[in-house]
């Protein structure tokens, strides 16, 4: 069944359609002329009929029934269920002549929103008036906090990040398919209870840490955590955890969405060991080394080849620098500086392995280079490595 147009709110969040159902047209009139002038926002629709009431609840935005208790087709309480059979659950006023506490207590029991006595005079369609605002506006705001939260659960169950939600307490009151796949457990068996299955004893003291602080809204918001699943098997998940607090400012829950990190956490200690070893290798050869990459800067220097040139500092601090800078800066030592340069682009460009070329120094020395085009994982770089030349004998 396609959704009433009733159950919808008014295009115009300022407009509020009122459908005024009493077998009294004369009544229906009077009460719309008050309503409209009470609150302009008020549009009032009156129906004598309750069929015809039904088929204007089909086919139009209304946001308040008002219904008279006695009516000769269906009394308020049946319109009332015809209504809500129909899945329309906007407000219901009951508004009648009929004033015994029997009805009243019948009507709410029903699930009538309110219920009015009508009384003489005009300040009765002052309260009618307030009672449907107040009425409208709570029901406007339970649809829009239903409609929120609704968009929340679509996107928490989408994400392919896991996502838990605790209370107030830190315990856990959902856990999202993609948390369920990275931790190896069921949402079930995490429900109503702490983190404390998934956590190991070791990193529990800095989890709980983590937890004060989130409670208190001091901190904890990132961490990189060892987890264990529920299969016994130990990975490591970054976790990135938001505090939702109340007006007042008391945290009311966190939520709290991870990803297994286990596989970049090895690739980055890999890098790391491999980097290192090559650190070392680079710093044990009898040879300067430059390494640069495709955008022409230095990724390695080793103290060999500041050696070789007189150049102070650390060759750690040369990384990230313009390999064509850094080559006019040490063409100065040769005994041609401008072919020295020229001969680095043109070997670059050609992309071809060379061997033992002679370069000679100003000083009348010489130094000999050997070049090797390399691939790296940005593009191409490349490699230099410079020795001195033996004497002539």
């Amino acid at each position: 069944m396609s959704r009433p147009a009733s159950d919808a709110r008014s295009a115009d969040a300022s407009s509020l359609r009122v459908l005024h159902v009493d077998d009294d047209p004369a009544y229906l009139d009077l009460t719309a002329t008050y309503l409209e002038r009470i609150d302009e926002a008020f549009a009032v629709t009156s129906e004598t009929d309750v069929d015809d009431a039904l088929a204007t609840l089909d086919h139009e935005a209304i946001d308040c029934v008002v219904s008279d208790y006695d009516m000769p087709q269906a009394d308020g309480l049946e319109l009332l269920q015809r209504v809500r059979d129909r899945g329309i659950e906007i407000p219901f006023v009951l508004f009648t002549g009929k004033g015994s506490e029997e009805i009243a207590s019948e009507a709410i029991s029903a699930g009538a929103t309110d219920y009015i006595q009508k009384r003489g005079g005009n300040d009765q369609y002052e309260v009618l008036a307030n009672r449907v605002r107040n009425a409208v506006d709570q029901h406007r705001s339970r649809v829009a906090l239903a409609e929120s939260e609704e968009r929340l659960s679509r996107f928490i169950d989408q994400s392919p990040l896991g996502t838990i939600e605790y209370d107030a307490d830190f315990r856990i009151v959902r856990a999202n398919p993609a948390a369920e796949e990275i931790l190896g457990y069921d949402e079930s068996e995490l429900l109503g209870g702490t983190w404390l299955p998934f956590v190991p004893a070791s990193e529990r003291r800095h989890v709980a840490a983590l937890e004060r602080d989130l409670l208190s809204d001091k901190g904890g918001y990132q961490s990189v955590n060892e987890n264990v699943r529920g299969d016994g098997q130990r990975i490591r998940c970054a976790w990135h955890n938001q505090v939702v607090t109340d007006a007042d400012g008391a945290v009311i829950g966190v939520f709290s969405q991870f990803e297994d990190v286990t596989e970049e956490t090895a690739r980055k200690r890999e890098i790391e060991r491999t980097n290192a070893v090559l650190s070392t290798a680079l710093d044990a050869l009898p040879v300067g080394m430059l390494v640069e990459d495709a955008d022409r800067r230095v990724i390695r220097v080793n103290q060999r080849l500041f050696d070789l040139f007189g150049l102070d500092g650390d060759p750690e601090d040369a990384t990230g620098l313009d390999c064509r800078e850094l080559a006019a800066d040490l063409s100065g030592e040769f005994a041609d500086p401008g072919e020295f340069v020229a001969r680095i682009e043109r070997v670059v460009d050609a992309g071809v392995p060379v061997n033992d070329e002679r370069l000679a120094l100003a000083d009348g020395t010489a130094l000999i280079r050997t070049y090797r085009p390399i691939d790296l994982p940005g593009g191409d770089g490349h490699l230099w490595a410079y020795r001195r030349a033996k004497r002539p004998e």
